[in-house]
């Protein structure tokens, strides 16, 4: 199915949720109002409402992992697969239709880390053999902020209205906020090394088992983006592996191998004895 006619699928009913909202844009601006803080989301979200006044948002998109994908089998990140059908999730997804074609959008509030954790989801949602399998060119990921409202706009303007390519776009974002892949993966490999040094205070704080499932979500991701980021790229493929894709995805493996994390029995074990790396 197309993403517009799966995303409509979605409930956000108590008793069958996948999400937490589901409907018209302009109905969840609405919720916003009644909402105290949201301020740069809502603006954001207004900016984009006014390109189309029949878009819908899903907010909150519960992801499961397909354990069954070839690189989730290749990441080899086995702690991924005991989370929980919620552990995962993308946090708003702006999608429509028009003159007979579907499209969507996935935004994460924040900066440049928020960029690879918005095309992790992207990478999550369009695994095959999952319920958005074949609507991987029907979608873009970015991250949003006050500083890239306008461009946040643009990106929605070039991909909803004019019709571009999502891919095109993508790379477009890609160039604007990164160098190069290996800028994009320095970060994400920070980003691995603070949750791990951050671990320790987090499960202390707060309630352990939710959050040991939210660290792993998130070493989860991070792994994700790198490897399929890497695979993607086909000038790497052409010049760097001269076209072995073999070399390619063992090359792709050795990166996601290098972002570390603490495993599910050591975080369970915490206060009991002190955490060490991997």
């Amino acid at each position: 199915m197309a993403i517009y006619d799966v995303l409509c699928t979605i409930s956000h009913e108590k008793e069958t949720a996948q999400c937490h909202f589901n409907g018209y844009l302009e109905d969840y601006l609405t919720l916003l109002e009644q909402q105290e803080g949201n301020q740069t989301i809502r603006e954001i979200l207004e900016q984009i409402s006014k390109l189309d006044e029949s878009l819908k948002i899903c907010v909150g998109l519960q992801l499961s992992i397909n354990q069954k994908a070839i690189a989730n089998q290749i990441i080899r990140y086995k702690d991924a697969f005991k989370l929980h059908a919620d552990a995962i999730v993308c946090p708003y997804i702006i999608y429509g239709y028009k003159n007979e074609r579907q499209y969507a959008m996935i935004l994460c509030e924040g900066g440049r880390e928020q960029y690879i954790y918005a095309k992790a989801f992207y990478y999550v949602i369009s695994e095959p053999d999952n319920q958005f399998e074949g609507s991987r060119n029907e979608m873009i990921a970015l991250c949003v902020n006050r500083e890239n409202m306008e461009l946040s706009v643009e990106c929605a303007s070039r991909f909803f209205e004019k019709g571009e390519k999502a891919g095109f776009v993508q790379r477009m974002l890609d160039r604007k906020l990164f160098s190069n892949y290996q800028e994009m993966y320095d970060l994400a490999k920070e980003m691995g090394e603070t949750l791990q040094a951050e671990a320790a205070d987090r499960l202390a704080s707060g309630n352990k088992e939710k959050t040991i499932y939210e660290l792993i979500a998130k070493w989860f991701l991070l792994k994700k983006f790198c490897y399929v980021q890497y695979m993607m790229d086909k000038h790497v493929l052409h010049h760097v592996h001269e076209d072995n894709l073999k070399k390619q995805r063992q090359a792709a493996k050795e990166l996601c191998d290098r972002i570390k994390f603490i495993s599910f029995s050591q975080m369970w074990r915490f206060g009991e004895e002190s955490i060490k790396d991997r």
